[in-house]
């Protein structure tokens, strides 16, 4: 048990070693990663090169060596013998030719190779031995043990009674195969530098939009949204990368502007909501205290009070009313849409204002002469909510005495518009684009508190126009005043989301 336990310890180390490799791998940068795959490619396909390559070298030699060795095996001849022995040697230098009689163990030797320093541990061979009467070639050591191997072949005699064995040293064939394997290994080592200092060059320039990228990443996470990554001129990933980040970009950045615009406009909001409500708060607040310290000795005093605090009761009511239209419009909910004729509308609100300011001019009209149907697909509650919106306004904000005409009509193919025109001392160009926002007043001094309004009717009626799909703007009515014309579709646009309102946009 105990030595099973030490191979275990001693096992674990290695396997801790062979899995961190891959994990040292992956900790490396990616272009180191794909440069040192590249080059251990290259150097299995190099050393499987020169495997194969040095084993057919060698099959090739080793036969060319046989050839050899058959071919001078078949010029021996027995009258050879005695010239051999009379020391005229029938083969070159190289060779090692062995004359074996049957029936004793000695071995003369016709001839020795020069060119080696031992000789050749050739076994006794009888002629009807397999490997003499199979005439093939095999392969034996030296004497001693020292010296190369050889190649020898062995042959009967005519008279069957002796073997000749000729034999070849293979020392240069292994010299010529291990030559070839050090240069093979000498060219393969520059060719694997020259591929590492190549690949890492096109691999550097390959990353380089990558690393353009990385650039202009680091700088957006500094706080820089306004970078953009330079999109290369070419068709590849690296072109269709850029682009599509270039587009989230911009979207983030769009994104980012987006939200920091309704925040500050939250906070206005907030801020504008609190301030309305505060001062009809500190009306209520400072008419109950005064009642309850018995400052107010009559009843007419009392009377007063209480008028005071239901009138700013009643204000409070409306800006509640208004913030929860705001914030219903707010909320996506979906349009209750059916056929509704903005002449009618507009022949209501009139009457309507008629009968609050009795002493004003207010008329319904077509734009290009008498009134007629001006049919749409729409919400006629709120749509209702925006006429009467744009009449109170004109009402509230003009002079005693001057008309406020309403007109409707056709304003070309799937449009309509109504305009509700007063002649009041108009609104100036540099309010225009703010007349729509919330609790915006012209004139805050006059407004508050004397029937000037909270400040959400016209941010209501843009919530609504744009829910619609329509345009809401301010033109200049011609001899002053301001006419707000309502542009909207005869059928709302199909949306695959709930419409939401563009009030605070």
């Amino acid at each position: 048990m105990t030595v099973t336990g030490q191979r275990v310890r001693t096992r674990r180390p290695r396997v801790a070693r062979l899995l961190g490799a891959p994990r040292r791998l992956r900790a490396l940068p990616l272009r180191w990663r794909l440069l040192a795959v590249a080059l251990g490619l290259i150097l299995v396909a190099l050393l499987a090169t020169m495997v194969v390559v040095g084993n057919l070298l060698g099959r090739y030699l080793l036969g060319q060596a046989d050839q050899e060795l058959r071919v001078y095996g078949a010029g021996i001849a027995l009258s050879q013998v005695e010239q051999a022995n009379q020391g005229a040697s029938p083969l070159p230098t190289g060779f090692t030719l062995r004359y074996l009689p049957v029936g004793t163990d000695a071995q003369v030797s016709l001839g020795e190779a020069a060119t080696e320093t031992t000789r050749a541990a050739i076994p006794n061979l009888a002629p009807t031995d397999p490997l003499v009467t199979a005439r093939t070639t095999f392969v034996v050591g030296s004497q001693g043990g020292t010296g190369p191997d050889w190649l020898a072949l062995a042959l009967p005699n005519k008279g069957g009674n002796a073997t000749f064995v000729l034999a070849l040293p293979l020392r240069q064939l292994h010299n010529t195969v291990n030559q070839f394997l050090w240069y093979a290994g000498g060219i393969g080592a520059l060719v694997l530098l020259a591929c590492g200092g190549l690949g890492w060059y096109l691999v550097r320039r390959t990353f380089r939009p990558l690393t353009r990228i990385e650039d202009t990443a680091a700088a957006i996470a500094a706080g820089d949204l306004t970078q953009r990554i330079e999109v290369p001129d070419t068709h590849d990933e690296v072109a269709s990368l850029s682009r599509s980040l270039n587009a989230m970009l911009a979207r983030i950045e769009h994104g980012f502007a987006v939200r920091e615009a309704n925040e500050e406009k939250m906070r206005r909001f907030i801020a504008d909501a609190s301030h309305e409500l505060r001062t009809p708060l500190a009306a209520v607040s400072g008419y109950a205290e005064l009642y309850r310290q018995g400052a107010l000795p009559t009843p007419e005093a009392v009377t007063g009070a209480m008028g005071r605090i239901e009138g700013e009761s009643h204000r409070m009511s409306g800006l509640v009313e208004d913030l929860l239209t705001l914030a219903r419009l707010d909320s996506e909910r979906p349009l209750e849409l059916q056929p509704v004729d903005l002449a009618v509308l507009a022949a209501d609100a009139a009457q309507d204002a008629r009968t609050i300011s009795p002493d004003r001019h207010f008329t319904a009209s077509g734009i290009s002469g008498p009134i007629v149907p001006t049919e749409l697909v729409a919400d006629e509650r709120q749509l209702r909510q925006v006429v009467t919106n744009l009449v109170t306004n004109a009402r509230v904000h003009t002079p005693a005495g001057s008309p406020v005409e309403i007109l409707v009509g056709q304003a070309g193919v799937g449009q309509v518009t109504m305009h509700v025109r007063d002649h009041g001392n108009g609104i100036a160009m540099a309010d225009r684009a703010t007349v729509f926002e919330r609790f915006f007043r012209t004139d805050w001094s006059r407004s508050r508190g004397r029937g000037g309004g909270n400040g959400l009717g016209l941010a209501i009626v843009q919530a609504i126009v744009h829910a619609h799909g329509g345009v809401v703007r301010v033109d200049e009515t011609p001899g002053g005043g301001a006419t707000f014309v309502v542009d909207l579709p005869v059928a709302p646009p199909v949306r695959d989301e709930p419409l939401r309102s563009t009030a605070d946009s």
